[in-house]
């Protein structure tokens, strides 16, 4: 399987730069050393959902896609799980960076 921009998981982790809790200072255990590219942010995305983080993608003011990110001992405290769908479409800023990522490999 590959990085899916429409997966909250991997376009958290490629917008996020890995997932920073929005609650605390936790910081999901990234893959130090290896290549980044577009595969490095898909198992960043699916490990982070593997262990239970929450990922909750909602529109900004603006209309602009944010995520709110959760440490699976903020998430349990809060009593929130994770996004389990789909987006609707991917976002332009994401796209963005794929194609500049894709470019630049």
């Amino acid at each position: 399987m590959a990085f899916d921009s429409r997966d909250p998981y991997d376009a958290a982790a490629l917008y996020d730069m890995w997932l920073n809790c929005s609650r605390c200072p936790t910081t999901f255990d990234f893959e130090p050393g290896g290549q980044i590219n577009l595969d490095y942010y898909h198992r960043i995305g699916q490990r982070a959902r593997q262990e239970q983080w929450a990922v909750l993608p909602a529109p900004s003011q603006g209309g602009e896609l944010v995520f709110t990110i959760l440490c699976p001992d903020c998430a349990t405290r809060l009593g929130v799980q994770g996004f389990e769908g789909r987006l609707d479409g991917a976002e332009p800023i994401i796209d963005q960076i794929c194609e500049a990522m894709l470019k630049a490999s």
